[in-house]
């Protein structure tokens, strides 16, 4: 099988997933009372971030983001279907978060995985895990001591979470479009090309450009970086 069939094979599978996604959502939407199922749900080839929840911002609907390269069925090495579960409760607890009031006593912890969030996920049922580690949604928790006793320093909490603030803050940058089919770049090496595609990732854009005869695949971030500018604006 080439790239070229797999990515098609995974990119079939989008409704098949939405819908697990979306009946999963509803029946939490049910119980809480939340509208999580008519949240958009977008796939991406993401090979280091399994899912993610994005709110609302300037740039961007809100959305939830998983990666066809963990859970798309083609794949040898896809996620059973206990820890997709899993890493879809994960990402709708950060949900839950946003949209209901947690309890004053649920705040001590900051943080995109703090008390806040491992509270949602003892509503849910989700593992309160900030990576994920096969089979651990098979395993009993107990959100009592988690929710009640701190497991990390807190200036490491603060550390780690301005962190992950400034590499999400990055990958929003990194995903902004700056480029439009029809524009014309430059290449230190293959020369003047023509844009052919846009395709937009969870944190990146890969531009498809029409260099002579030959079509490369260019991370948009790269010619951001090295100041490749469209001609347009030289």
């Amino acid at each position: 099988m080439t790239k070229k069939d797999m990515l098609k094979m995974l990119h079939d599978e989008e409704p098949i997933l939405r819908a697990e996604i979306t009946a999963l959502y509803s029946v939490l939407d049910h119980k809480l009372g939340l509208h999580g199922a008519d949240v958009p749900i977008t796939f991406g080839m993401d090979e280091k971030a399994l899912g993610s929840y994005m709110p609302p911002s300037y740039d961007n609907e809100e959305q939830f983001q998983f990666s066809l390269f963990f859970i798309g069925f083609c794949l040898n090495e896809q996620l059973s279907k206990t820890d997709r579960v899993n890493l879809y409760k994960h990402e709708y607890a950060h949900y839950m978060t946003r949209h209901i009031v947690i309890p004053e006593q649920y705040n001590w912890q900051p943080g995109v995985h703090g008390s806040a969030w491992k509270y949602c996920c003892s509503l849910i049922g989700a593992i309160p895990s900030d990576f994920y580690v096969e089979g651990q949604s098979l395993k009993k928790v107990d959100y009592d001591s988690v929710l009640t006793r701190p497991n990390v320093d807190h200036k490491q909490v603060q550390m780690l979470d301005t962190y992950r603030t400034q590499r999400m803050y990055k990958n929003m940058e990194n995903a902004k479009v700056r480029y439009e089919v029809g524009d014309t770049v430059t290449h230190p090496k293959f020369g003047e090309g023509t844009v052919k595609e846009v395709e937009k990732q969870p944190s990146s854009v890969r531009l498809h450009i029409l260099f002579g005869d030959e079509v490369k695949v260019i991370d948009q971030k790269w010619l951001v970086k090295t100041g490749y500018q469209r001609a347009g604006d030289r």
